[in-house]
């Protein structure tokens, strides 16, 4: 009897242990996990002068899908495009000559344009780029603002890339240049040309600079469609469940017809979708109008760094004309119940001889 007893005791310290720990790890992990969706965005000061290029509403575009936050500055209050944008007008977020603290900033970038001749003449400029790279910022120029830099006296030793025209100056300024390549990070100083075919690539470089760009896919954990199978003019809800480190940004569905099996081969599909995010992780979108038949679907997904990932035959989907009724196929509905229940009963009975015993 000592020793039965003993052995509950034992049972019951293990099982309040157990428990504690879940309750223990559950805290600490909803504190990292707090203290991560706590971390505040990338800060990002542009650098903007007159004849601000095409590009920039694109790269505006990216920073905001990566979430950083961004500020425009320049050394007039309102800045005017190239001719590719109609010379439309742009009224920066704070003057150059007002910003007081510029490690309020992670990085700053010198956006493209057509010569930047404010900004590569005027020594206050000059004296926050200098500023910006002794403490450390990552510091970046697109195309022609590299010539900035190089005003600025902060490429000497290094590697760089930026317009062609220019590279004298770049020469002179202890630079070694390489033309017509992808975006160059060397130290804290990011450099790059043809922003409108290297935009997306300058972008992810001065993330890498930064230490937050990571190259893997979103992960595909779940999905799921419901009614399966789906009644004719009904709507069917497509749910897919996500993670990704840096975050996903977008999520779409092809649906294809089993019963054509050339629609795929011809690049054809019955329906394509954009999901929506429904919870952190969780995307769904109604899937409406689809005719009889069975049916595939493929699922894309991309993170904000656009890696993606494409899962094909995600989950099979059936459209009928009636559901069939269990009476008709002479099926008790209490017999689908029961069975359940018993293996649930026989269960609880084992586990309760099992404790005595012990």
């Amino acid at each position: 009897m000592q020793e039965q007893s003993t052995r509950q005791v034992s049972l019951r310290g293990f099982l309040i242990g157990f428990v504690g720990f879940l309750f223990v790890f559950g805290s600490v992990q909803g504190d990292i996990d707090a203290a991560t969706e706590s971390q505040d965005p990338i800060e990002i000061l542009l650098l903007m002068d007159h004849g601000y290029g095409g590009n920039v509403p694109h790269i505006f575009g990216i920073f905001e899908r990566y979430g950083w936050s961004y500020t425009t500055t320049g050394l007039n209050q309102t800045l005017t495009s190239c001719a590719y944008l109609n010379f439309q007008q742009h009224d920066v977020d704070i003057l150059l000559t007002d910003i007081i603290d510029i490690t309020e900033y992670d990085a700053i970038s010198i956006l493209p344009g057509d010569g930047h001749d404010l900004l590569r003449t005027n020594q206050t400029s000059l004296d926050l780029i200098n500023s910006a790279v002794d403490e450390g910022l990552i510091v970046s120029a697109w195309c022609r603002g590299v010539r900035v830099l190089a005003a600025a006296d902060v490429i000497d030793g290094k590697n760089i890339t930026g317009n062609a025209d220019y590279e004298s100056e770049y020469v002179a300024a202890g630079a070694t240049f390489n033309e017509l390549v992808p975006p160059i990070i060397d130290g804290n100083i990011v450099t790059g040309v043809r922003s409108r075919y290297y935009r997306e690539e300058m972008c992810q470089a001065i993330a890498e600079a930064l230490g937050v760009y990571e190259s893997d896919a979103p992960e595909i954990l779940s999905t799921v469609v419901t009614p399966q199978p789906s009644v004719l003019g009904t709507s069917v809800n497509l749910t897919v469940e996500i993670t990704d480190v840096s975050g996903c940004y977008n999520v779409e569905a092809e649906i294809f017809d089993l019963d054509d099996p050339i629609q795929r081969s011809l690049g054809l599909y019955a329906q394509h979708l954009t999901l929506n995010e429904a919870s952190e992780g969780v995307f769904s979108v109604v899937i409406e109008g689809l005719e009889l038949g069975n049916y595939t679907i493929d699922i894309f997904a991309w993170d904000i760094f656009l890696n993606e990932i494409e899962q094909t035959d995600a989950i099979t989907l059936l459209v009928v004309e009636d559901l069939p009724n269990p009476i008709d196929q002479g099926l008790n509905p209490l017999q689908i119940v029961v069975p359940g229940a018993m293996i649930g009963t026989a269960l609880v009975v084992v586990l309760v001889v099992f404790l005595r015993r012990r």
